[in-house]
């Protein structure tokens, strides 16, 4: 029987501890989320101009479907 899921815990130096808070710098972590964000941003861009492009050539598509029918 397969088993799927299962991992090994990791060793106990490797576990965070209640007693020692996780440490992060503030500025890093934003300019880190600001990165991330201009990516997207950038990536929501391009979809919306490859989109209007698509638009474009499809209302033109059926302009001239029309014109030929008409």
């Amino acid at each position: 029987m397969v088993r799927h899921g299962l991992k090994k815990p990791p060793p106990e130096d490797e576990l965070l501890s209640l007693e020692e808070p996780v440490t992060t710098d503030p500025a890093e972590e934003s300019a880190a989320l600001t990165e991330k964000l201009r990516a997207q941003m950038e990536s929501s861009q391009r979809l919306n101009e490859y989109y209007n492009e698509v638009v474009a050539e499809l209302r033109a598509s059926l302009d001239r479907i029309e014109a030929e029918e008409g």
